[in-house]
């Protein structure tokens, strides 16, 4: 059994999701009580688009825990799975506990905070996205998405902050976010100039 689970591990570094998934489908119907072999199947089909059968993986590695045991990466990506299923308000949810479980966990307030954002609810992300970049001020995304939860929220000064950092972490790495965060502090640096011009 441990020779399958790791070779189901190497199938899965590799990206091999299909192949991963034959093996942990067998490793299951002989263990079904196997909370870390749900929790990478579940992993292999969210990789598959897979999302309905994914959550029902993590929802039995969540359930199968020990007693007083809370495993963040579980919480995780069950969160993630109903956040790629449109059900935000359930994954706000999940990331909480995630977040509660793994309180370092940087990608856990990340997305976390992607979510709220599609909740509408900008003030709570640009916290989660703060707490982010405490956690990892070299992360670029951390960066980018507080100054797009602040820029939402009508506040430029803040916003501009966050955007300068983000395009001094990532002005080697072409992307639209890398255009948008330039083209707000190039703005911003227009619109300076002009009130000087015009005390």
């Amino acid at each position: 059994m441990e020779s399958r689970l790791d070779t189901a591990l190497l199938e899965m570094r590799q990206g091999s999701w299909d192949n991963a998934l034959t093996i942990y489908e067998e490793v299951v119907s002989q263990l079904p009580q196997a909370p870390n072999v749900h929790n990478n199947m579940g992993y292999a089909l969210m990789q598959l688009g897979r999302f309905e059968e994914a959550l029902s993986h993590f929802e039995a590695a969540g359930q199968q825990q020990p007693e007083g045991v809370v495993d963040g990466t579980v919480l995780h990506n069950w969160a993630n799975t109903l956040e790629k299923l449109k059900r935000y308000p359930e994954a706000e949810a999940k990331y909480r506990q995630a977040a509660q479980a793994a309180p370092d966990g940087v990608d856990v307030f990340i997305n976390w905070g992607n979510v709220l954002v599609q909740l509408e609810r900008l003030p709570e992300a640009a916290e989660r996205f703060r707490t982010a970049v405490e956690h990892n001020p070299e992360m670029g995304l951390g960066w980018f998405n507080l100054g797009y939860a602040l820029e939402r929220q009508g506040k430029p000064r803040k916003a501009l902050v966050a955007y300068r950092t983000f395009v001094e972490l990532e002005s080697e790495k072409p992307s639209s976010r890398l255009e948008h965060a330039r083209e707000f502090v190039a703005q911003a640096a227009a619109a300076a100039r002009t009130g000087a011009a015009n005390p």
